[in-house]
């Protein structure tokens, strides 16, 4: 029998992989500072909730909750709206509290059970990496956190930083291979601007699209352009 789709909320990526991704699945949204990796979290926790009827928790280590949903009222985002309605949730851990959701693991579960949450991004997991100070130790916690986040039963997107060069990417904690899917968001310069896009780099159980896809901040949210190319020929 085939596994329940979660659509992603994002224009054009749906077409992409098969209709959406595999409920349950943890998906890592990696790119540069500024490519759009909250924003596009945010697009996936505010699409289910609108539109799908599924509850969305966002968990953030670097944004307050309050400057996030005003960054998301330009697209026309109501989130303090949905929570209100008990359709989105918000936890904010700051920098130096990071630690903390690690002993609040289980009232998290308690909250995704009593609210029935079917979505969750985590704004950035490179914030929770950091707090351990070798290289060794992160990739060990990171690892151990996600077999947790696995038992949440929920689909789960997480956001990374990582340095793009042009069209080659680096990812840290070995990310790429602990998460079921890996998403590369591109803001690549070419002459005096900036160019973005989006690939994905791989999707377990999915086949998709293999090639980079030319995207664009609308005044309703991120959109890609399947027929279009990235750079002109």
């Amino acid at each position: 029998m085939a596994r329940k789709r979660i659509k992603s909320g994002i224009d054009g990526l749906d077409g992409m992989i098969e209709g959406g991704f595999i409920e349950g699945q943890i998906l890592l949204l990696a790119g540069d500072a500024g490519a759009g990796k909250t924003t596009l979290a945010s697009q996936f926790i505010y699409s289910g909730a609108e539109k799908h009827n599924e509850v969305g928790l966002f968990i953030s280590f670097e944004e307050t909750k309050e400057l996030i949903y005003e960054n998301m009222r330009r697209y026309g985002w109501d989130l303090a709206g949905l929570e209100r309605e008990n359709k989105v949730a918000f936890l904010e851990y700051p920098t130096q509290d990071v630690d903390h959701f690690l002993s609040q693991e289980s009232i998290i579960r308690d909250t995704i059970d009593e609210y029935k949450i079917k979505r969750v991004a985590i704004d950035t997991i490179t914030s929770f990496a950091l707090i351990y100070e070798t290289e060794y130790k992160r990739r060990q916690e990171v690892a151990k956190l996600l077999n947790k986040l696995r038992k949440w039963g929920c689909t789960i997107m997480l956001t990374s930083e990582s340095r793009a060069f042009n069209t080659e990417y680096q990812v840290r904690f070995g990310l790429d291979s602990l998460c079921d899917g890996l998403v590369y968001l591109y803001n690549i310069r070419e002459g005096d601007v900036r160019v973005r896009a989006l690939e994905v780099m791989k999707l377990r159980g999915t086949r998709h699209v293999q090639r980079m896809v030319p995207m664009r901040f609308t005044d309703s949210g991120m959109k890609l352009y399947p027929d279009e190319h990235v750079f002109k020929k």
